[in-house]
């Protein structure tokens, strides 16, 4: 029984678990949603500090969890071949398995660690215990398992709940709620289906007619990341019809004829694999139970349909679906099981990062196409799909010439409430120290620029920063237009506040653009550092927000000036040249490129 003397440890925003009036312990600032600030912030209690603001103890983490990642990789293709009666490969596997895998071992180990921190500085502990959350977490595919694992309050609190029954059920004092009640708007367990259409189920209709008539191709692009003009066009150029496989590789959470139960028993998984840590045995007893549904119990009729289909190719090019498309990875994995190859594209770029992704896609693909100048062997440098084209077409350049050039356009960024990935960008409540940037940059204008500043907040991750931006700004500062491309041609000056892809499409637009983002939170590779440098001397980049806001001062009578002087044009050209790559004969460039490779 929890005393009212007693701490309790609040896990999650779900308010079954915080008790009545005890002193309470957040295990992260995902517990307090900003719509709950009226209830949490009447409660006494402390935080536990994030531990991967120890940027330090970041570096380690990753790299150990790299090392599990490929030894998990080597014992679950042996265990999968055995359980599915085949023999393939660990780079057919690690198709199927990863970005899952790699995303799985991070997310737990960031549980793990927040829990261990809280039971080292803490003592007479309280846990209120949400019986009948323990139901299956084994998802159809990491389309189901991301939604999960970045934004369920449920997933969340059974994995924790599951962690203190290993760990620390003897250090803490438990209370059971019952019954526990799922929630009908937790994202957990459900994949959005979007209703298509009128145009959509246009061209779906006659990509289907077209897909009974060619069968054959050089290159298939499916997730490309292309724009559908520059696609078609590319297409074209390689002498082949263009075709969206809408039909053949249609985004569902299950298809059409998979059993809910299989034939395959997933305890015949017999992992081998020794642990070398309580956090590994915990792993490998998980491991086995969490596993997607698609590489178990769904996994023979995801096989047979794939290994159906009526298309043949030599290359297959991708930016997304090796990621989020169940069937298109098994797909993806048959064919390259056949000697056909895959073309990764960088879905999106800029400076890169210290280190991403435990080097999965590299590992995956016969060659990934980079935005930044190559720094890995299977790296080829081409003119990103996302951009090609983007803003030489005719209603861009439209928009631009009419579009009234007067904001200050703010680009916001947001992270998902959870940790989900061991990486060099913020995560969890990080987001936050850019969202306080912002209002410190804010603070410095001058009377003249904070009449034309305004918001594009990023799509809501769970910490709802066009609210708070409205509460503190309010809502006239705050953009109503979806799109960024409008928001660009309506800007006189954007500043862009974390170092990726919208930074770079900003700089693509022509559009005087800064950067100002938390140094400390985004660690770049080595071989960014001197561009960096490039940019910060020209006043492109910033990481003080007054020195930022003095900037905007200075330069928002004409800020044209400033963007075509000398120092700041050779610091431009440098970043198009060794991060962006942009070229108008990017057609030829491309064609070129596939030609070789299927050559």
């Amino acid at each position: 029984m929890i005393s009212r003397q007693m701490k309790l440890l609040v896990m999650t925003a779900l308010e079954d678990t915080w008790g009545d009036c005890e002193p309470v312990i957040f295990l992260g600032e995902w517990c307090k949603r900003y719509e709950l600030r009226d209830v949490w912030s009447k409660r006494r209690g402390e935080t536990v500090k994030f531990h991967w603001d120890d940027r330090a103890k970041l570096r380690r983490d990753y790299d150990c969890l790299a090392a599990l990642h490929q030894s998990l990789l080597g014992s679950l293709t042996q265990s999968l071949n055995e359980l599915h009666r085949v023999d393939y490969s660990a780079r057919y596997w690690q198709i199927l398995l990863d970005p899952w895998l790699m995303t799985y071992l991070s997310a737990i180990f960031d549980r793990w660690e927040c829990l261990r921190i809280a039971f080292e500085e803490n003592n007479n502990i309280g846990v209120i215990w949400l019986d009948g959350i323990e139901s299956s977490l084994a998802p159809f595919s990491y389309a189901e398992f991301i939604d999960a694992v970045a934004y369920s309050d449920e997933w969340n609190q059974c994995i924790y709940q599951r962690i203190i029954k290993s760990e620390y059920s003897s250090k803490c004092s438990i209370q059971s709620r019952l019954p526990f009640v799922r929630r009908e708007n937790d994202r957990f367990g459900a994949v959005a289906m979007q209703r298509q259409s009128i145009i959509r189920k246009a061209i779906s209709f006659g990509d289907r007619i077209l897909g009974r008539i060619f069968t054959n191709y050089d290159v298939i692009f499916v997730g490309a990341t292309f724009k559908w003009p520059a696609l078609i066009r590319l297409n074209m150029a390689l002498g082949q019809v263009p075709r969206f496989f809408l039909e053949e590789f249609h985004p569902v959470s299950r298809l059409p004829g998979l059993s809910a139960s299989g034939v395959c028993d997933r305890a015949d998984l017999r992992p081998d694999f020794q642990p070398k840590s309580r956090f590994e045995e915990f792993i490998k007893y998980w491991i086995i139970h969490d596993l997607p549904r698609c590489l178990v119990e769904d996994y023979a009729a995801m096989r047979n349909r794939a290994t159906h289909m009526a298309i043949s190719t030599k290359a297959i090019a991708t930016g997304s679906s090796h990621w989020v498309d169940a069937f298109v990875k098994m797909w993806v994995a048959e064919q390259v099981n056949k000697g056909v190859k895959l073309v990764i594209l960088e879905h999106g770029g800029s400076l890169p990062p210290y280190k991403e992704l435990f080097d999965f896609e590299a590992d995956i693909a016969d060659i990934r196409v980079s935005w930044f100048l190559p720094y890995h062997l299977k790296h080829v440098r081409l003119p990103p799909p996302k951009i090609v084209g983007r803003y030489t077409n005719w209603p861009s350049v439209f928009r631009r010439l009419i579009g009234r050039k007067k904001y200050c356009s703010f680009i916001g960024n947001e992270c998902p409430r959870w940790a989900f990935r061991a990486h060099f960008y913020p995560m969890a409540y990080q987001w936050s120290t850019s969202f306080n940037m912002t209002l410190l940059l804010y603070g410095g204008l001058s009377e003249e620029v904070k009449e034309w500043f305004r918001v594009k907040p990023y799509p809501s991750q769970g910490w709802n920063t066009r609210q708070r931006f409205m509460d503190i700004l309010g809502f006239d500062k705050i953009f109503s237009e979806k799109s960024l491309d409008h928001v660009y041609s309506a800007s006189k000056v954007i500043v862009c506040s974390y170092p990726e892809t919208t930074f770079s499409e900003a700089m693509a637009s022509g559009v005087p653009t800064i950067l100002i983002y938390p140094e400390h939170l985004y660690e770049l590779n080595p071989v960014a550092l001197p561009l960096l440098e490039s940019l910060k001397a020209a006043k492109i980049v910033f990481h003080d927000p007054m020195a930022a806001a003095a900037h905007l001062n200075a330069i928002w009578a004409d800020p044209s000036a400033w963007w075509g002087s000398p120092a700041v044009l050779h610091a431009r050209s440098e970043f198009h040249r060794q991060a962006l790559g942009t070229d108008r004969k990017w057609l030829k460039k491309w064609v070129a490129f596939l030609r070789g490779v299927v050559a």
